[in-house]
């Protein structure tokens, strides 16, 4: 099983290569080192057996109509030697072209498959709600497909802040994508190239820090939406009703200070004299929750998804 690649994609095409040069590199020499940084992919036969693991499986761009048509074209760039800054000046392009040169460059060093599939997604990138509910759904197809799902990784270094807001909250509302990364270009040169420039300080690593919400933590905010509740009675309904939730918390102080107090601190409860009501943080956080929510109900693959929508289309890039 490969990786799913998320990326946001602006008009910078080194922004999308260079990093998955970097992995090819790094896939292709495969020494003590790299197979640390891929030691989390994959299955775990694979890597009793040391296979290779955490090869590229497909990528998905999101990213504008005015990228997608080809009216915005991408900026002047580098083609440069991998893991330095000097190499051809290529002139603007429509992104689809010049990537699809690109991508059958670097594929092939850090994949087993003879072609790739390539998913192409519209959003706009001044509406987070329209770039999340996009990601979420993409997130949710590849989520459930397979038994176990797909391996994501999300890039955060193309695009605007608001395709890689919706892709950093969608890995900490889902819990499903493994790796969230970007790469770091040495100056304003390494920045137009489409290959890696350096490997030392380039790859940078973040924290998925997710805020999945557990089935105890719903059903309380669930109680409490309407009215504040003091925690005597948040805990004598939970009991009686939902009791299958709380049967190892035998004590009304326990669930206090384990699950109403975290929860406050979090923002997701707020406390009054009338006792427990929503927080302000829950307020913000239920739209993006309810949209997860909606997409894991769909259970589709990502090419049926394709083929439902008219803001992803499908592309098999051949070697």
């Amino acid at each position: 099983m490969g990786v799913y690649h998320l990326m946001g994609l602006g008009t910078s095409p080194g922004a999308v290569t260079a990093p998955l040069s970097y992995l090819a590199h790094r896939y292709k020499r495969w020494n003590e080192d790299d197979a640390v940084f891929f030691e989390r992919s994959g299955e775990t036969k694979q890597r009793a057996k040391n296979e290779k693991v955490g090869d590229v499986q497909s990528v998905v761009f999101f990213t504008t109509k005015e990228v997608l048509s080809g009216e915005l074209l991408s900026r002047r760039y580098i083609k440069n030697i991998a893991g330095k800054t000097h190499g051809t000046p290529g002139e603007p392009q429509p992104m689809k072209e010049v990537l699809s040169k690109l991508l059958a460059e670097v594929l092939p060093n850090v994949t087993k498959r003879k072609a790739l599939d390539v998913f192409w997604c519209e959003i706009d990138r001044r509406n987070i709600q329209d770039a999340y509910s996009k990601v979420i759904r993409v997130v949710a197809a590849l989520a459930g497909v397979g038994g176990q799902g797909k391996e994501m990784w999300a890039n955060l270094t193309g695009g605007n802040n608001v395709i890689n807001l919706a892709l950093e909250l969608a890995a900490n509302l889902s819990g499903q994508i493994a790796r969230v990364y970007y790469v770091q270009a040495q100056d304003e040169t390494a920045e137009k190239c489409v290959f890696y420039t350096a490997e030392n300080g380039y790859w940078v690593e973040l924290p998925v820090l997710p805020l999945v919400i557990d089935r105890l933590c719903e059903t309380i905010l669930r109680l409490v939406e309407n009215k504040p509740q003091p925690a005597a009675q948040i805990y004598s309904r939970i009991r009686s009703e939902y009791w299958d939730l709380v049967q190892e918390i035998e004590r009304e102080s326990d669930f206090l200070e384990h699950y109403l107090k975290p929860m406050r601190k979090q923002g997701l409860l707020t406390q009054t004299d009338s006792g427990f009501q929503i927080g302000s943080q829950w307020k913000l956080v239920k739209p993006y929750q309810a949209l997860w929510q909606e997409a894991q109900t769909k259970n589709v693959s990502i090419e049926q998804l394709s083929e439902q929508e008219s803001w992803i289309t499908h592309q098999e890039l051949v070697f």
